[in-house]
């Protein structure tokens, strides 16, 4: 082996030892995350399910929030599932004491509460199994900093992509090099420890576009400092998804623009916007209010949308003047607004229906299938170079040599 191949073979294999962990815990619940809903609602109805029939308004559902929890409630949902509960976002009033949880479930039908919950906290019971799983998908349930550690180890599973391609390559450049690469693309099973060999081989080469897909979209989610930077040089920069504001001195609690003002406000600058630029408005999905810049934020979806489940285009205007902060629309703008939204939706199973949920869930498992069958290469080849080194230092110039046999004369 050459000393550039081995160098490759050592990076190769410490780099999937690295992140073999943190890709083993994201395997399993990425496998999960796609049924999501429908196993929030299996694993705890009560607070999940909901009356069907007429609707109470978003501001009217809103103020009952308000009057129920006493709280500041600053996210407008306005797409209702019927039969689902509505779940609102609630935080204590500025000076009063914390209110014990961070989201309020409603009947969107009686305006009747079906539960609290603090989101992702398992203390508060099953309620909160997926929102759980959901933490440890995308932050290791560490917050900020767990989102740096799996943003790094995205960073290294991409680098590792190549790597791992290139390692598949035959050595030398010579006469029959195809013939002896394609044997890369298929499993021996002649013995166990070639079968699982040729498992990890194959499967990265056959899952090679869709491994890198979901290890750049990873980075993208979570180390933004070098995903953003190597799009915008390959595609330019452009609005694409959320745009952080700058945030005011004080925070604007009560502004001059209320919630019917506001909604009246956002719908106004999307007709606009939808006159300027040529496209239609298919639902609204919610308001947000950010007392900290503030902005209210307009979720909705329209005919450039390609997502099933969530809203790809945002507007965000201030809340005193209601002057337009920014529009951003998932397609049909700038190419890297586009490339963005199909990453990120494939990643999310957002695109594609049933079919694209089955297959991102048993993706997730692949990956936890490769990681696994990684450390047990690596496993049981250490073991064998730890049994041969007895014998090779039997056989070194420091070991005892028997006397040579005395020859007669």
């Amino acid at each position: 082996m050459s000393p550039a191949r081995h160098f490759w073979v050592l990076a190769h294999r410490w780099a999937g030892l690295t992140i073999a962990f943190f890709l083993i815990i994201c395997g399993v619940t990425g496998a999960l995350l796609p049924f999501h809903h429908q196993l929030d609602r299996l694993i705890a109805p009560q607070f999940f399910t909901a009356s069907t029939g007429p609707t109470l308004s978003p501001l009217d559902l809103r103020a009952r929030a308000e009057a129920i929890s006493g709280a500041s409630v600053n996210h407008l949902p306005m797409a209702y599932t019927p039969g689902d509960a509505v779940i609102f976002s609630v935080e204590a009033p500025p000076g009063a004491p914390p209110l014990g949880y961070d989201e309020l479930a409603l009947d969107p039908v009686t305006g009747d509460e079906t539960g609290r919950r603090t989101w992702g906290d398992l203390s508060d019971g099953r309620v909160n199994i997926m929102a759980f799983v959901y933490r440890l998908h995308y932050s290791l349930a560490l917050d900020s900093w767990g989102s740096w550690i799996l943003g790094i180890a995205a960073l290294i599973w991409t680098l590792d992509c190549f790597v791992g391609f290139y390692l598949t390559l035959p050595a030398r450049r010579r006469f029959g090099w195809l013939a002896r690469w394609r044997r890369a693309w298929g499993v021996r099973t002649s013995s166990p420890a070639k079968t699982e060999y040729d498992l990890h081989r194959a499967s990265g080469l056959w899952l090679w576009p869709i491994l890198f897909l979901f290890a750049w979209s990873s980075v993208g989610f979570n180390l933004g400092q070098v995903y953003s930077p190597v799009m915008d040089a390959l595609l330019g920069k452009a609005n694409s998804g959320f745009i952080e504001q700058p945030e005011l001195p004080q925070p604007r609690t009560e502004p001059r623009l209320d919630w019917p003002a506001a909604l009246a406000q956002s719908r106004a600058l999307t007709a606009d916007a939808a006159a300027t630029k040529g496209f239609v408005v298919t639902q609204e999905t919610f308001m947000r209010y950010d007392p900290a810049s503030g902005t209210y934020t307009y979720a909705f979806r329209s005919d450039r949308d390609v997502y099933e489940k969530f809203a790809g285009a945002r507007l965000a205007f201030d809340g005193n003047s209601g002057q337009l902060r920014y529009l951003s629309l998932p397609t049909g703008e700038h190419p890297r607004a586009t490339v963005d939204t199909w990453l990120f939706g494939l990643h999310m199973a957002a695109i594609g229906g049933m079919p694209v949920r089955i297959a991102v869930s048993v993706i997730g498992l692949l990956v936890t299938a490769l990681s696994v069958t990684g450390v047990l290469i690596w496993m049981r080849r250490r073991r064998a170079r730890i049994l041969m080194a007895p014998r090779h230092s039997s056989a070194s110039p420091e070991a005892p040599t028997p006397p040579k046999a005395r020859v007669p004369a």
